[in-house]
């Protein structure tokens, strides 16, 4: 029984670690280190979620967050024909 519920905490211990959570602050890390590598002058300027999803291979859902809590803002360029543009600045 005591081998069953090791391997239970076992299970539990390596399911903590692959969270979200733990993929988010590594993440957070590529994505700083990313927009720490673009050139100063061009900071400053509107970023898709499509650039920036493929800069850091990933998918803008895992993104957002991660963006949102350092302080980036999301914007939308709204026109008369339908179609809007979804954008993010920087802080």
């Amino acid at each position: 029984m005591t081998a069953y519920i090791k391997s239970l905490q076992r299970m539990v211990e390596e399911e903590r670690i692959s969270t979200p959570a733990a993929q988010d602050s590594s993440l957070e890390k590529r994505f700083v280190v990313w927009f720490g590598t673009i050139p100063e002058i061009s900071r400053v300027r509107p970023y898709s979620m499509v650039e920036i999803e493929q800069a850091l291979s990933t998918q803008g859902r895992y993104l957002s967050p991660i963006m949102l809590r350092l302080g980036w803002k999301r914007r939308r360029k709204w026109s008369g024909e339908g179609q809007y543009h979804r954008y993010w600045l920087p802080p």
